[in-house]
């Protein structure tokens, strides 16, 4: 008997992790500067389970849902943790038969 087990969904969320806070008021500026629609005020949470790169729910004032993905604190490996590749790649098969969520901006 094989058994699967419990998987977490990006919906999954729960307030940010004190290791992966970062200034919320500075990436609600950027966000309303640099994503088309975007209002605030912004809510932050983070999902968990299964990812090595800190992955964050963000809801703008409108109730639209984003997902943010950024390195994780410490010292990395070079090629470690590449959401910088990761969005260049996603970037690149937005247009194409590819299903990829859309990606919005690298900062």
């Amino acid at each position: 008997m094989t058994t699967i087990p419990a998987v977490s969904l990006t919906i999954d969320a729960v307030p940010v992790l004190e290791q992966h806070r970062f200034p919320e008021d500075r990436l609600e500026h950027y966000l309303c500067q640099h994503v088309e629609g975007f209002t605030a005020p912004l809510q932050v949470a983070q999902t968990q389970g299964g990812m090595s790169n800190p992955t964050f729910i963000l809801t703008d004032g409108a109730g639209k849902r984003y997902v943010m993905r950024k390195k994780p604190p410490g010292k990395l490996l070079p090629s470690a943790h590449a959401v910088d590749r990761e969005f260049r790649v996603i970037s690149a098969l937005w247009n194409t038969d590819v299903p990829v969520a859309r990606s919005y901006v690298l900062c």
